[in-house]
């Protein structure tokens, strides 16, 4: 399924089980794509820290453009 973040980045996820993502930012042209192997089927175990990480990410590489 794809996601969207609703953040001011535009960005949106493609969320699987077990921790997979792929996450697309378009304002900081950044994708990542993080292979997971979480013992819980469910996202809410990692989406906690994973996803405000990517956002920090592009953040922080949109500061030094």
């Amino acid at each position: 399924m794809w996601w969207v973040a609703n953040n001011e980045h535009g960005a949106f996820a493609a969320r699987g089980v077990h921790g997979q993502v792929i996450c697309i930012d378009p304002m900081a042209e950044l994708v990542i794509a993080r292979f997971g192997a979480h013992p819980c089927a469910g996202n809410p175990h990692s989406d906690p820290t994973s996803l405000p990480a990517f956002h920090a990410l592009a953040k922080h590489l949109m500061a030094g453009a």
